[in-house]
């Protein structure tokens, strides 16, 4: 029988009440505090604005992960080095119309390139056009969204612009020829149907996708690994695949064919080592600010990646120029010109060469290459001459 008091509560009541309060405060005394510093997210340009924000702080602002400040302020700038990249990159403005065409048009439609070298040049244009399609996807897919200072983005954006320059004057060459859209497309579609050029496209766009469907955070030591590795892919796309291809062009320019269409190439490939010079500084940057992902495996795997450039331009070249190459550009000088290259950049990036090269195979190229502060190759600041023939030492 259960007793009652006065209010009619039974004792068994009154205890089971007071169990359940004092319980419920021991529990809340055990149950450890949920933590209210708040986890400060990696800066985007989506982030919505907030009445009061300050700006930013130079020592605030990283090349990537950087965070608490407003993306869109365009001071301070700390990374005073790119702002004068972008200024120089804005003087170097050009278009494809500012050339004119007649003599390859003629050189064309009368039949002066044997046909070995006329299909060097359609796989070579066809190429090129894809990967200026490449670059400027990478850059939106995959890097933009990871650099947090604004002038490295202000710089990236006139890149993205310069590219598409660079696919019109491809356009703007073929018109030229007077080709009709159907004889561009025949040319333009070349790419895909060979398998050694459709691998080297892939090569890019797998180490691209990796990085935009990467589900961890962006700013963490596993999502800066990723980008830095698309880095270096995209490197090795501005400083050894784009000029082995403008070399193509160049060496039929020495024996008096398509000169206009050289000259193209020589605008962009001006537009090209400012894209490779910034990409370098990008990425010794990141591992400046990020040393701990420059480990042992990162650089054995940026060493897998320049051999793997280089063996897919090596069956590139053979694809191309399968009779052994043309007159001035014989395939194992262009090959040896390719490990040049991939020598150079594994010394950019401070990691043992693999292909020991000496000396440059091919300095002629040097009499394609527009006035610049520094050599594209060796780093060296010269002064170009119309018609000069450097010494490579």
């Amino acid at each position: 029988m259960l007793d009652f008091d006065n209010s009619g509560t039974s004792s068994s009541d009154h205890f089971s009440s007071t169990y359940r309060r004092i319980d419920r405060r021991t529990a809340s005394r055990r149950k450890p505090k949920k933590s209210t510093t708040k986890s400060i997210p990696v800066a985007s340009s989506l982030d919505p604005i907030s009445i009061g924000a300050k700006r930013p702080s130079a020592d605030n602002i990283k090349i990537v992960g950087g965070k608490g400040y407003d993306l869109r302020q365009p001071i301070p700038i700390k990374y005073a080095s790119v702002r004068e990249r972008f200024l120089d990159a804005r003087k170097n403005f050009w278009t494809p119309n500012d050339i004119p065409m007649g003599e390859d048009k003629l050189q064309w439609n009368t039949g002066k390139l044997t046909e070995a070298e006329q299909w060097l040049f359609k796989t070579n244009i066809s190429y090129l056009t894809a990967g200026d399609n490449l670059v400027p996807d990478n850059l939106v897919n995959a890097i933009f969204p990871h650099i947090t200072a604004n002038e490295m983005r202000q710089y990236l954006r006139w890149q993205m612009a310069e590219e598409a320059n660079h696919i019109e004057s491809y356009l703007f060459i073929l018109e030229s020829f007077g080709l009709d859209e159907q004889g561009q497309g025949q040319i333009f579609n070349l790419y895909q149907d060979m398998p050694d050029l459709v691998d080297k496209v892939n090569w890019n766009l797998t180490v691209t996708s990796s990085v935009a469907t990467l589900k961890a955070p962006i700013g963490s030591p596993e999502s800066n690994r990723a980008l830095l590795e698309d880095l270096i892919s995209y490197y090795l796309f501005e400083y050894l695949f784009f000029p082995l291809g403008f070399v193509q062009i160049f060496a039929l320019a020495r024996k008096g064919k398509l000169r206009n269409t050289a000259q193209q190439y020589s605008y962009i490939w001006r537009d090209e080592q400012n894209h490779s010079n910034n990409a370098l500084w990008l990425i010794l940057q990141i591992i400046k600010e990020n040393p701990g992902i420059w480990d042992a495996s990162m650089k054995k795997r940026a060493q897998r990646m320049v051999d793997e450039a280089v063996q897919l331009e090596t069956r590139h070249a053979h694809a191309v120029m399968p009779d052994g190459g043309i007159v001035g550009l014989p395939v194992k000088t262009y090959i040896k010109f390719a490990q040049f290259v991939g020598d150079n950049v594994c010394k950019n990036l401070g990691v043992p060469t693999l292909f020991h090269t000496r000396s440059h195979p091919m300095p002629w190229i040097s009499e394609y290459e527009l006035n610049h502060e520094v050599n594209f190759f060796e780093g060296r600041v010269r002064e170009y001459q119309t018609g000069s023939q450097l010494n490579w030492d």
